[in-house]
C-alpha cells in the first residue's frame, strides 16, 4: 500500500457513479482533504473504470492550472495476491455543480467563470489532450465562483478515435458520435453545449439527444426570453461553439477565451 493511502482516513461517502465510488478522506499528517475515487474489483465493469481511472491520473498529476482537478496517485490494492480494488487519490474541490451555483448569478460573473474554465482547458489542449465530456456537473465551483473542471475518465490524448460513442447526449459533439478524431474543437462544443444550457436554460440540439430524446431539453421555461435579453456577442459565441461542423466553431480554447474576455470587460462596465 502507498504511503498516501495509509496516512489516509475515511471521513465521509461523496457519491456514487458509473461502478466507482468517491469518498472524502483526510490526511492525518497535515489535515489535508482529499477525494479518493475507487471501483471494486467485483464490478461488473471493473477492467473499463481501472482504464479511466488510470488515464485520469496520468492526466490528472501533471495538472496544474488552478481550473483543472490535480491527481495525486493511482493504485491497485490487492489482498493475499487477488486485486480487491483499483483508486485515484484526487484533489478535494469544495464546492458545487455549475448548474446549481448558476442560479441567481449576474451573466457577468458567469461569464468570468467560464472565462477561467476556457484558460484552463486551452492548457490541457496545449498538452496535447481533449477532455471529451465537459458538462455542467463536471465543472465545480467554490463560494466565489473558482470553478474547477473534474472528471477526466473520458479525456484523451489528441486526435484519439473511440471505439465507441462516449459522452453524455446533451453535450456530445458530432464528431464523438460519428466516432471520430477528437481535436481542441471537441472540447469548444462541449463548453458551448454547457453555455447554452447555462445562459438560456436549455440544452443545445446535439447528434445524439435529437437520435434518442428528440432534441433538446427545456429547464427554463423563459429561455426564450433569455436568449433575447442575452449580450449579443455572447450569444453569438455560444452559436459558434455549438455549431455540428467542426470547422465552423471557433477552431481553438483561446479564441473563445479572447471573445469572453472581451464580453466580460463590455459587461462589468456597464454593471
Amino acid at each position: 500500500m502507498s504511503k498516501q493511502l495509509e496516512s489516509l482516513m475515511f471521513v465521509r461517502e461523496l457519491g456514487t457513479g458509473a461502478g466507482t465510488q468517491v469518498s472524502l478522506m483526510r490526511d492525518v499528517r497535515d489535515n489535508k482533504l482529499y477525494c479518493k475515487k475507487f471501483v471494486s474489483a467485483s464490478a461488473e465493469n471493473f477492467q473499463s473504470q481501472v482504464r479511466q481511472l488510470k488515464r485520469e491520473f496520468e492526466i490528472g498529476v501533471e495538472n496544474d492550472h488552478p481550473a483543472l482537478r490535480k491527481a495525486t496517485e493511482y493504485g491497485i490494492i490487492k489482498r493475499k495476491l487477488r486485486t480487491v480494488e483499483a483508486y485515484n487519490v484526487l484533489e478535494y474541490v469544495e464546492g458545487i455543480e455549475l448548474d446549481q451555483f448558476a442560479e441567481g448569478k449576474s451573466v457577468a460573473m458567469l461569464t468570468k467563470i467560464f472565462w477561467h474554465v476556457a484558460d484552463g482547458l486551452y492548457q490541457l489542449h496545449q498538452r496535447g489532450y481533449v477532455h471529451a465530456d465537459l458538462k455542467p456537473i463536471n465543472i465545480l465551483c467554490r463560494r466565489n465562483g473558482r470553478p474547477t473542471v473534474i472528471d477526466f475518465g473520458q479525456a484523451c490524448p489528441m486526435y484519439t478515435k473511440k471505439e465507441r460513442i462516449q459522452g453524455t447526449q446533451d453535450y456530445i459533439a458530432k464528431e464523438q458520435v460519428k466516432k471520430q478524431a477528437l481535436d481542441q474543437r471537441t472540447d469548444v462544443f462541449g463548453f458551448g453545449a454547457t453555455m447554452h444550457r447555462i445562459f438560456l436554460g436549455r440544452t443545445v440540439e446535439t447528434a445524439l439527444n435529437t437520435k434518442l430524446a428528440g432534441g433538446s431539453t427545456t429547464i427554463n421555461p423563459n429561455w426564450r426570453e433569455e436568449a433575447e435579453n442575452l449580450d449579443p456577442a455572447l450569444m453569438r459565441l455560444i452559436k459558434d461553439c455549438c455549431q455540428h461542423e467542426r470547422e465552423d466553431r471557433p477552431q481553438n480554447m483561446k479564441l473563445v477565451k479572447d471573445r469572453l474576455e472581451m464580453t466580460f470587460d463590455r459587461l462589468s462596465k456597464t454593471a
